[in-house]
């Protein structure tokens, strides 16, 4: 009985041993690969459409007198008609402030205020930097009359976008115009680095600074007639800071 166990037991360890043997080899190493993934990005000549300074979200301009937009993949998208409404003759040296811009909300409708602004896109790529510049072309007309001495001001840039981190935000200027058709004055300039994605440079952080930040001084003296007075800005958008 017990001589029948001991074999036994012999056996089990004999086949124990067997099987630890069988699992070793067949734990052996199954070696490696490696495997690719990949992207292409091409230029984006697609325009950006007008966007909300504050949400980012795309809105409708209720000016008809909006500019129209330029090309990208570096484009100036938007650009705030200013309006100084209708004002009374007066013989004082008088400063009037732009309305605030007028927009509607997509799908909504709202019509909603906003600082006037402009929105430029930089899909490009490169992070090469750009620079804006802005001239007026002439003093503010009504015909043959012309408002001489009047001075437009834009005042309080604040630039905003969703991409706004440290180091890569571009520097906006307040604007004092010289309407000689000539001198050109810095709006933003984005240095290397700087400025990828949509920007905005409004003027005035909100409502209550955007009422006061554009500004058109207008001397007592200067003849004034009955009718609207016009002038224009030209925006120029080049794809470099220098």
């Amino acid at each position: 009985m017990n001589k029948t166990f001991k074999i036994t037991a012999l056996g089990l360890v004999t086949i124990l041993g067997v099987s630890g043997m069988s699992t070793t080899a067949l734990a052996a190493d199954g070696g490696s690969t490696t495997s690719k993934g990949d992207i292409i990005f091409e230029t984006n000549t697609d325009p950006t459409g007008p966007k909300d300074p504050d949400t980012d979200k795309p809105i409708n301009p209720t000016d008809p007198d909006t500019p129209t937009p330029t090309a990208g993949p570096l484009s100036i998208d938007y650009v705030s008609t200013l309006h100084f409404g209708t004002q009374k003759i007066s013989g004082n040296n008088e400063v009037y402030y732009a309305e605030l811009d007028k927009l509607e909300e997509i799908p909504s409708g709202t019509i909603v205020n906003k600082p006037n602004y402009i929105q430029i896109t930089d899909n490009r790529g490169s992070n090469a930097g750009w620079k804006l510049t802005v001239v007026q072309d002439a003093q503010f007309k009504n015909g043959a009359s012309e408002l001489t001495g009047a001075i437009l001001k834009l005042e309080n840039p604040t630039m905003k976008s969703s991409k706004k981190t440290a180091g890569n935000t571009p520097t906006a200027s307040a604007i004092t115009l010289t309407p000689d058709g000539t001198t050109s004055s810095d709006a933003i300039v984005a240095q290397d680095q700087q400025g990828m994605g949509t920007w905005f440079d409004t003027f005035g952080a909100d409502e209550t600074a955007g009422a006061t930040s554009i500004s058109l001084t207008v001397p007592g003296d200067t003849a004034k007639v009955a009718g609207k007075y016009v002038t224009t800005l030209t925006w120029t958008l080049a794809d470099t800071p220098d």
